[in-house]
């Protein structure tokens, strides 16, 4: 078991820290490496590859997050190659010191037996993800104001300019892969991105299909939906579009969400219209399938996009329905990387002498 990467220690205060140790703590079973490290406080959830813990990092007197990612396969996770775990912490550690990154702490890997666990510690962010914390406040009757869309867009655009400036595709922007920070007294809510198993790096010259897909089916870029192998940072602003739809509609649940994935594409063709993707010029270079043809014969070519019905002005501004439809674009070529998201005016703090200033 070795430790690869280290942190500087950083200690909540006293009152919380008391608070979250009287926490009865969870039965897990770590390597001993890690168990004497950090003490588990409770579970936050689990993916396909393994499950995460809120717990107590004895030696940095801090609260952080311990991801478990399975080296083996079992009833209820998939194996996870020593590849990929270190393609998701070299991820972490080149956009470290992002505040709308989660801060890795430290690495760990079980190397006493073969098929041994890999563990990602990062800072602990938060007690929700953005998926929880939108349905909380759904059931709570407080939906989201176009001002308070607006500060996690930001952030969130934010962090994903300095992933993609580091080099990097996140490749899942999804509302589960958000971690949520509200509990701030007034202050404003924290929003950091999570979940870089399936990153890669951005200049990645060919792609031969192996790589684990790219976002579930309803935060798939369209030219995934088609099978393009070539992609590039935009596919992960399309990610943050159906985020900020769905802080919008403010229901909890995905904005192109439908059972299966062909319905998944024709709702999200039926949004946002079918000319920009029938008018990209990397559509003919798909090999062996006249995709325009099909998209004519399912009468998809046909679709002028409904976005602004769904979205009227009453509920977002002209400002800020140019960033959804600009990151909603189905033409790769024409969305809106987050660097160019971030200089629309929406995003404008203020203006002096009629010169504007952009984060």
């Amino acid at each position: 078991m070795a430790a690869i990467l280290a942190e500087e220690k950083e200690e909540p205060p006293e009152v919380a820290m008391k608070k979250e140790l009287t926490v009865p703590a969870p039965c897990v079973t770590w390597p001993s490496a890690v168990a004497e490290r950090y003490e588990p406080l409770e579970k936050l959830g689990e993916g396909m590859f393994g499950d995460v813990y809120k717990a107590w990092d004895r030696v940095g007197r801090r609260l952080v997050a311990v991801k478990r990612l399975s080296g083996r396969t079992d009833e209820r996770f998939v194996e996870t190659s020593l590849r990929y775990f270190a393609r998701e912490a070299m991820s972490l550690a080149s956009c470290r010191g992002h505040p709308s990154v989660v801060k890795l702490v430290a690495t760990h890997a079980d190397s006493a037996r073969s098929d041994g666990d890999c563990f990602l510690v990062t800072k602990y962010a938060g007690p929700l993800n953005l998926r929880q914390y939108t349905r909380l406040r759904s059931a709570e009757g407080r939906p989201f104001q176009e001002a308070e869309v607006r500060d996690a867009m930001r952030q969130l655009l934010s962090g994903a300019r300095r992933v993609h400036g580091a080099g990097v595709l996140h490749r899942d922007m999804v509302p589960e892969n958000v971690i949520v920070d509200g509990r701030r007294d007034g202050k404003k809510v924290v929003y950091r991105i999570c979940g870089f198993g399936v990153s890669e790096p951005a200049a990645r010259p060919s792609r031969d299909g192996s790589a684990p897909l790219a976002s579930p089916s309803p935060y798939r870029a369209p030219e995934i939906f088609l099978g393009s192998q070539d992609y590039d940072d935009r596919v992960d602003t399309w990610g943050l579009g159906c985020i900020m739809a769905e802080l919008l509609a403010g229901s909890g649940e995905p904005f192109f969400g439908a059972d299966l994935d062909a319905k998944v594409f024709e709702k999200m063709q039926r949004a946002v219209g079918t000319q920009g993707i029938v008018e990209w010029p990397g559509l003919q270079k798909l090999a062996n399938r006249d995709l325009v043809a099909e998209l004519r014969e399912t009468g998809c070519a046909t679709y002028t996009g409904c976005l602004r019905e769904v979205f009227p002005e009453e509920m977002l501004s002209e400002a800020g329905f140019e960033v959804l439809s600009g990151l909603l674009d189905a033409n790769p070529e024409r969305r809106l990387t987050a660097k160019a998201a971030l200089r629309k005016p929406w995003f404008r703090r203020f203006s002096f002498g009629g010169c504007c200033f952009v984060p």
